[in-house]
């Protein structure tokens, strides 16, 4: 059980930085100080908007939604090792593609910012 959790976390954690590089390139993603960019100049961009995100607490709701992914993948899968490593890495991106489509999507949810 305690290595789904840190799997999961680590999964989490580590897949919102491909897939805010993905939501930049197709659709768009929010860089502080500059609004939103999108196409293939918002690549950098958006790494440093996740890691600026995660600094300002991002990483550890990431961590935690993973940790939960991880604890519900062994929940479902256990006795099979390779079906609860499985189910461990498609929870934890969708936790991780959930908190980048929010970002992606804020202004419409609370309104510009």
């Amino acid at each position: 059980m305690r290595s789904a959790v840190l799997r999961g976390a680590l999964w989490a954690l580590g897949l919102a930085f491909p897939l805010a590089v993905v939501c930049a390139l197709l659709y768009r993603f929010p860089v502080p100080f500059a609004g939103y960019e999108t196409g293939p100049s918002a690549i950098v961009p958006a790494l440093l908007a996740v890691v600026i995100y995660g600094l300002l607490g991002g990483f550890l709701a990431l961590l935690a939604a993973g940790a939960i992914s991880g604890a519900m993948a062994h929940a479902l899968g256990r006795p099979d090792a390779q079906r609860v490593r499985r189910l461990t890495l498609i929870f934890a991106g969708l936790a991780a593609a959930l908190g980048v489509g929010v970002l992606a999507v804020l202004d419409k949810l609370i309104g510009p910012w």
